[in-house]
């Protein structure tokens, strides 16, 4: 009999523990703007992004290691990053799609010695002005 409390308790253990591991979670990086699929001008994009990974031990999300790439290009020096986010106007998008990469790492819960990495994505369309003179 305790074999199976044994097993029962270690089921329970890991159907609790499991949500809260990579790459299912937690989340460490929160896209409050732009909306993913916004269509956005030539006057560029306001980018606000939350690190909300947090708990008793401390923060999750390394905000040390946060990385904004626009189409490949590194542009994470136009933003003002904190340990709870990043916030800043990112300029330069290309005509047509664009892709804006958000990367960071953050500390495994229940193991304060492991690291992992998640990433978001979000998908934005530059729409310049039909009366915009390009001669």
């Amino acid at each position: 009999m305790g074999f199976e409390r044994a097993c029962a308790g270690l089921g329970l253990a890991a159907l609790v523990l499991a949500p809260s591991l990579p790459p299912a979670g937690p989340v460490l990086i929160e896209v409050v703007a732009p909306d993913p699929g916004a269509r956005v001008g030539i006057d560029g994009i306001e980018l606000f992004v939350r690190f909300p990974g947090s708990n008793p031990l401390g923060d999750l999300a390394l905000s040390e290691t946060f990385r904004a790439l626009l189409n490949g290009a590194d542009v994470t020096g136009s933003l003002t990053t904190g340990e709870n986010g990043a916030y800043g106007r990112i300029s330069g998008l290309l005509e047509g799609d664009n892709v804006l990469r958000l990367e960071i790492f953050g500390r495994t819960p229940w193991r304060p010695g492991s690291f992992f990495e998640q990433a978001r994505e979000v998908h934005l369309r530059m729409r310049p002005p039909a009366d915009l003179d390009r001669g």
